[in-house]
């Protein structure tokens, strides 16, 4: 469990790691990532499929006989091809964000930064960050701040607050093929919530994407944060409903089950 002091010590902020769990007191709170993540992604699903249409291409050369035995393996590898791809992604994104914390908490304390991984592909993602900064002025504020709207009773873990060309902001980090709407969502989400909590003004969001082999790295900020923050309210709210139904759902069944032992069923 980690704890947060926020809004001047008056809120704490519990965080079970292991289950992702945010809580304050004994009530649970919600996070960004889960609220947003009730979102429909079809960029997801045509990504899943175009890697199993790539994987079977490479696999059914010309001349090739299918039989029994090899059929059904390579539909199966085709079936979860997404999963093992995902899996290498994550890989990578995870170094090259481990990697970003230390060197912007580094920066921000005025000590040396870590070595360079060696790692060529998580090495090329964070030579095209430190790029970026430096051409867009970036003044690290803070990075993996924890956030907590006491307005709307949500949390969440941001990537990084700066100052990026003069201008307040809250940066996140993406390690996906394409910059899509639904980050601006929780982007705004966590400025939103540092906002109420601070009292600061937060002008822009920007969405860094940092690909795995750090040959294709792209970014977009966005200032419309009223408008995609209600937009976050909406899928809270959505979500919030969701988890509601499954809580009745869940309590309809203990019914059902305590009711079928009395009766010797």
């Amino acid at each position: 469990m980690e704890s947060y002091k926020l809004y001047n010590g008056n809120i704490e902020l519990i965080f079970d790691k292991d289950k992702h769990i945010y809580r304050v007191g004994d009530k649970i709170i919600y996070g960004v990532t889960s609220a947003t993540g009730i979102l429909d992604k079809p960029a997801l699903m045509y990504w899943a499929v175009n890697q199993a249409i790539g994987f079977l291409d490479k696999a059914l050369k010309p001349g090739l006989v299918i039989d029994e035995l090899n059929k059904p393996k390579l539909l199966a590898e085709a079936k979860t091809i997404h999963r093992k791809k995902k899996d290498e992604a994550a890989d990578i994104g995870t170094a090259v964000h481990n990697y970003l914390e230390t060197y912007i908490k580094a920066k921000i304390n005025w000590e040396e930064p870590p070595d360079m991984p060696v790692n060529e592909q998580v090495k090329k993602g964070i030579i095209a960050f430190v790029k970026w900064a430096k051409e867009n002025k970036v003044q690290f504020i803070s990075s993996e701040r924890k956030v907590y709207s006491k307005e709307h009773e949500y949390a969440g873990t941001l990537d990084m607050e700066a100052i990026v060309n003069g201008k307040l902001a809250v940066v996140d980090f993406k390690t996906s093929k394409g910059i899509y709407p639904e980050y601006f969502i929780q982007t705004a989400a966590y400025a939103k919530a540092l906002q109420e909590e601070t009292g600061n003004k937060y002008k822009e969001v920007w969405i860094l994407r940092i690909p795995k082999d750090g040959t294709d790295f792209g970014y977009a900020k966005n200032s419309n944060l009223d408008f995609y923050f209600e937009s976050f309210l909406g899928c809270l709210s959505n979500y919030r409903r969701k988890m509601w139904e499954k809580a009745n759902k869940i309590e309809e069944m203990k019914i059902l089950i305590n009711n079928s032992v009395k009766k010797g069923v």
